[in-house]
C-alpha cells in the first residue's frame, strides 16, 4: 500500500509541474502557495525520478504558457520552482545543507525579483503615486489620525510629503522584498522536504543553522555598490546595493537570532545572566536587531560557534 501511495505521488507531482503553470495563469492562482505547491512537487520528483526528469517536466510546464500567451506571463507567474532544481542537484551530488540551501536560495532570490522588473523600469506614474497618497490621506482623515496629527503639528502638505518619500523609497526596495519571499517561500518548502523524506543525515538544530562563510561576500558588494552608486550618482547600482543589503540585512538578523538561541542554550552562562539578556533585548528592541544582524553578519566570519565546517 505504501508503495502503490509513493507512486501516486509520484505521478501527481509530474502532473503539478506540467499542469501548474497553464492553469495558475488561466485560473488566476499564481501566488505563494500555488508556487509552493510546484517547489514541493520538483523535489519530489527529483528525489524519486531523478533531476533529468524534473526538469524536463519543469521545461514543459512552463512552455505551455509562454506558448498560448507569450512573454507577458512572466510578469503574471514565478520563477522560483526552478530553483529546486538546484536544490535537487544539491542532494544527488552530496553537498552540505548549507552549501545547498544558500545557492538554492540566491537562485530562488533572483527569479523572484523577475516580475518586479518591469515596474523597476517603468517605475510608478505619477497618476498613481498621487492616487495612492490622495487614498491614504483619505484613510488618515476618517479614522481622525489626521487631526491628531494636525495638533501635533504636522500638517497635510508635510504629511503627503512623507509619504511621497516612502513610496519613493518602497520603489527602490521593491526587488529585495521580493526576493525575501522567494527565500522564505523555498526555505519552508526546502525544510519540510528534508523532514518528509527523513534524510539519513542528522536534523540540524537551529541553534546550528548557518551559511557558508563566503556568504558575507554579498553583503559586502551591497555596501560597496551602494556607496559606488551613490558616488558616481548611479542609480542602478544605488538600486542593487539597496536591495542587496536589506535582503542581508533580513538573513543575517534570522542568523543572529540562532547565534542568539545557541549563547541561551550553553550551559556555560548563568540562569540570571540568560534571563536579563532576554528582558533587556524586548526594552532595547532597535539595539537588540541591530546586534542580531551584526551578530549574524560576523559569525559567518568568526564562527563564534565554533561549529565544525564539515558538519
Amino acid at each position: 500500500m505504501f508503495l502503490r501511495d509513493e507512486v501516486a505521488m509520484n505521478y501527481l507531482a509530474r502532473i503539478i509541474l506540467l499542469a501548474f503553470p497553464l492553469l495558475g495563469i488561466i485560473l488566476g492562482t499564481w501566488g505563494f502557495i500555488w508556487g509552493a505547491l510546484m517547489l514541493g512537487a520538483v523535489f519530489l520528483v527529483g528525489h524519486r525520478s531523478g533531476l533529468p526528469i524534473a526538469a524536463l517536466s519543469l521545461l514543459i510546464g512552463y512552455s505551455a504558457p509562454l506558448i498560448v500567451f507569450g512573454t507577458t506571463v512572466f510578469n503574471l507567474m514565478s520563477l522560483v520552482p526552478l530553483a529546486g532544481l538546484l536544490g535537487v542537484l544539491g542532494w544527488h551530488k552530496g553537498w552540505p545543507v548549507r552549501v545547498t540551501f544558500f545557492w538554492s536560495a540566491m537562485v530562488a532570490a533572483v527569479l523572484g525579483t523577475i516580475p518586479t522588473l518591469s515596474i523597476m523600469l517603468e517605475g510608478f506614474s505619477d497618476i498613481v503615486v498621487t492616487e495612492m497618497i490622495n487614498s491614504t490621506v483619505q484613510q488618515y482623515q476618517a479614522s481622525g489620525l489626521m487631526g491628531l496629527m494636525q495638533q501635533q503639528g504636522i500638517s497635510e502638505v508635510q504629511l503627503r510629503e512623507v509619504l511621497q518619500q516612502g513610496i519613493h523609497l518602497y520603489s527602490l526596495a521593491l526587488p529585495s522584498f521580493a526576493a525575501l519571499v522567494a527565500i522564505v517561500e523555498f526555505g519552508l518548502v526546502f525544510y519540510f522536504v528534508r523532514k518528509w523524506f527523513k534524510n539519513d543525515e542528522e536534523r540540524i538544530p537551529f541553534t546550528r543553522w548557518r551559511l557558508p562563510w563566503y556568504a558575507v561576500w554579498g553583503a559586502v558588494l551591497g555596501i560597496a555598490f551602494y556607496l559606488l552608486g551613490d558616488q558616481m550618482s548611479w542609480t542602478p547600482l544605488r538600486t542593487i546595493g539597496i536591495n542587496l543589503m536589506v535582503v542581508y540585512a533580513a538573513l543575517t538578523l534570522f542568523l543572529g537570532v540562532s547565534v542568539f538561541a545557541y549563547m541561551l542554550y550553553s550551559p556555560k552562562i548563568p540562569r540570571f545572566l540568560k534571563f536579563a539578556l532576554i528582558i533587556a533585548s524586548f526594552i532595547y528592541l532597535f539595539f537588540t536587531i541591530v546586534s542580531l544582524i551584526m551578530f549574524g553578519l560576523f559569525d559567518l566570519l568568526f564562527n563564534f560557534r565554533r561549529l565544525s565546517e564539515d558538519s
